[in-house]
């Protein structure tokens, strides 16, 4: 094993990373044509992106903004 890859992958393990939050609810700029494009990417990101990662891209806001 080579001690400067170990010392890089533990630097990373510990650095954190913080989402930032929108300055504007999304909630208040939804339309209902936002709303059905949200639960297309939803489901067509469920057939191959594990559950958790869907989770978060919705907790980014990305269902509605992509």
């Amino acid at each position: 094993m080579r001690t400067e890859t170990h010392v890089q992958q533990q630097a990373l393990a510990e650095e954190s990373f913080e989402i930032p939050t929108p300055a504007a609810p999304i909630e208040s700029a939804v339309s209902a044509a936002d709303i059905a494009r949200s639960e297309q990417n939803i489901l067509q990101w469920m057939q191959y992106l594990p559950t958790d990662c869907v989770k978060t891209m919705i907790r980014m806001g990305w269902d509605i903004t992509t």
